[in-house]
């Protein structure tokens, strides 16, 4: 039996990377054969893609698994799957990592109902997916603990200066990050001394502006990395102090699956991150890390972090990192993946 990864996009996609790519080299390396396709990245023309649509689905068997990452952006390959399941009853997985259904409500509900499983990554998704489907398990975005232990921040030296970070899709999070504008000029109004790196502003002259006028801001951006190599993000990681997660509240980012604040604690990293859908699940405040709703929660749990004792902060740090071991990394999830493969394919 083989599972058929139909992914949203290529490696530079976190979800895709995270929740296909990845999760599918580590399928193969416990013995559960799977293959990733990536039917939107090289055919042009709709006739080329149809016949090659075609020739691919009849490589795979009665057995075989198709397993869709958040496969709903291209409607002719959604049609195609639909005719595909009605047609010859394959099985299917629909695995998604945000609130998609704001964004195509009906494709997101057809490919939700006519799956054998669904795999969300956070608990409102979940909630939203059980109205629907009754077969929805939560499988967290994870990563490779033994990559990001390679990275850990408790090892490298100190840092001249206490550096705050933040990694991402900038465009995608204008609005988050504008959170953080009143909360550093308190930082700087109470004399706290400090570098805040962001990582992932891509030229987004909105993002350079915000920062950029916050007086006395001492500020490092950078555009870009090469996201399709896993290890550049640990990698530029455990190079920060604390890293941040601001999230507005409302039903999509409630939706989140607190990746960012897994990625930092995964390196060691002590985190404070806004109270928002699926942070609070993966959070537990003071212990693991620390929880927002307040502009004044920002400054304190900050602050917190850099005057606080030292045993204090590496306890926090070591929690972290054992939260993720633990609940968040490919070690903890690949085997319940491959345990609901194996389920359904008795079915």
């Amino acid at each position: 039996m083989t599972v058929y990864f139909f992914t949203k996009g290529g490696m530079e996609s976190g979800s895709s990377r995270q929740r296909a790519f990845l999760i599918a080299e580590k399928l193969n390396e416990i013995g559960q054969k799977a293959i990733v396709y990536q039917p939107l990245r090289k055919e042009r023309g709709l006739i080329k893609k149809i016949i090659n649509f075609v020739s691919f689905f009849g490589k795979i068997k009665k057995n075989d698994i198709l397993y869709l990452q958040r496969t709903i952006y291209n409607r002719k390959l959604l049609i195609l799957i639909i005719c595909y399941k009605l047609t010859f009853r394959r099985k299917i997985i629909f695995d998604f990592d945000d609130a998609i259904y704001f964004q195509h409500r009906l494709r997101t509900k057809i490919l939700t109902k006519i799956a054998d499983i669904v795999i969300v990554g956070s608990h409102s998704l979940r909630d939203w997916a059980l109205k629907i489907n009754k077969n929805v398990y939560i499988i967290p975005t994870s990563v490779d603990h033994k990559l990001y232990e390679k990275y850990d921040a408790l090892k490298r030296p100190p840092n001249d200066k206490v550096v705050i970070g933040w990694i991402g899709n900038g465009r995608d999070h204008y609005k988050n990050l504008a959170l953080l504008e009143p909360v550093f000029e308190c930082l700087i109004a109470d004399g706290f001394d400090f570098k805040f790196r962001l990582i992932g502003a891509l030229k987004d002259k909105r993002i350079y502006e915000l920062f950029e006028g916050i007086k006395n801001l001492d500020i490092e951006i950078v555009d870009s990395l090469d996201w399709s190599n896993p290890e550049n993000m640990p990698k530029t990681i455990q190079y920060f102090d604390i890293g941040l997660m601001p999230l507005i509240d409302d039903e999509w980012h409630r939706g989140k699956c607190a990746f960012k604040a897994i990625e930092y604690m995964a390196c060691g990293v002590p985190v404070v991150i806004s109270a928002v859908g699926e942070n609070n699940y993966l959070v537990q405040d003071g212990i693991n890390g620390f929880l927002t709703v307040s502009e004044n929660d920002w400054v304190e749990k900050i602050k917190r972090i850099i005057q606080g004792d030292p045993s204090f902060c590496k306890k926090i740090k070591l929690n972290g990192k054992k939260t993720i071991l633990e609940k968040y990394s490919f070690e903890a999830n690949t085997g319940k993946i491959k345990k609901i493969i194996e389920d359904l394919a008795i079915l």
